[in-house]
């Protein structure tokens, strides 16, 4: 038998993955860590988004590709 990645749950958990990452604000506490010197805000933003990306993303992907494998 022959697997396949399962398109429309794959794209629906990305979807909703990314709802959630761009409904998260930016905690205030990151410029504390991050001098404005090093990156501007909207720079800061986009590291963020690249952040919440991985995680929510890339590391669901990483721990359980099996929710979006199925056999034919």
């Amino acid at each position: 038998m022959a697997y396949h990645i399962d398109r429309t749950a794959l794209l629906d958990f990305v979807d909703r993955q990314i709802r959630l990452i761009e409904s998260t604000p930016l905690p205030s506490d990151i410029r504390a860590i991050v001098p404005a010197a090093d990156l501007a805000d909207d720079e800061l933003e986009g590291v963020w988004l690249g952040a919440g990306l991985a995680t929510q993303v890339g590391l669901a992907l990483l721990d359980g590709p099996e929710a979006f494998v199925e056999r034919d």
